[in-house]
């Protein structure tokens, strides 16, 4: 079996800006970045590749044999000497786990500063059920107002921390490079040096624009704008952690 050069993965919680995150890998030349394989709904692969003669089997045999699903899929460079994708947590743990104890794969973990508006973010796709959108003129308007619940805001924080304090503890008892990612950093313009070198790719000056944004940014809107029980919001989290999450920059 032949494996490319270089073989890493995106791990994050829902809504953390992962979609952006592999169409902005996926913009270098010499990377194939595939998006959701283990997404229990489909085999969400490379932007490129879709619509296109790539096969990357079916649902049922990647959830027969997970492992050997993984070893198909990093064979299928399309010429490329980097190959990766995105899980999120709660997907196939199998996988999840063989990637995490291979000191050969490459693991990106990228979180998002702002709790609450990943929280908003969630609610808005669940409610408009787009959860990928790379082109403006698709995206569903207007976007719809949410009701958050602040329990529920803090079972949701509560997971997605459990999930990256998982993924340190296993990081930690292998040898695994591991690169922490922000958000906000990504879409301020920060980090893509970062990347490259992360992943052994010359990033020489101006290497902040060799990589591309291509996805459309779904919910730019103040929080205010985005929440309907903001003035509510506001008061159950006045004076917590949370507050400053709040304020749009």
């Amino acid at each position: 079996m032949t494996l490319p050069r270089v073989r890493f993965v995106i791990l994050a919680a829902p809504r953390t800006g992962t979609n952006m995150l592999c169409a902005l890998l996926g913009s270098h030349p010499d990377i194939l970045c595939h998006h959701e394989l283990f997404n229990p709904g489909g085999i969400y692969t490379a932007l490129e590749l879709r619509d296109t003669s790539f096969d990357a089997g079916t649902i049922a045999a990647r959830d027969r044999d997970p492992l050997g699903f993984l070893d198909r899929i990093w064979t299928m460079d399309r010429g490329r000497s980097h190959v990766g994708f995105k899980m999120t947590c709660g997907q196939n743990e199998t996988a999840l786990y063989a990637v995490l104890r291979d000191p050969a794969v490459r693991t990106i973990v990228l979180r998002r500063e702002n709790r609450v508006r990943t929280f908003v973010s969630r609610l808005i796709a669940e409610q408009t059920g787009q959860w990928e959108v790379y082109d403006e003129a698709d995206l569903r308007l207007p976007r719809p107002r949410v009701r958050v619940d602040v329990d529920a805001l803090h079972r949701s924080i509560a997971e997605n921390e459990a999930y990256y304090a998982e993924l340190e503890r296993v990081r930690q008892s292998t040898r695994q490079a591991f690169l922490s990612v922000s958000y906000e950093r990504l879409v301020a313009g920060g980090e893509r040096s970062r990347l490259l070198e992360f992943l052994g790719l010359p990033a020489a000056p101006g290497a902040e624009d060799t990589l591309l944004v291509r996805s459309a940014r779904q919910n730019g809107a103040r929080l205010e704008q985005l929440t309907a029980n903001f003035p509510e919001l506001r008061a159950a989290l006045s004076g917590t952690d949370l507050a400053p999450d709040l304020v749009d920059a």
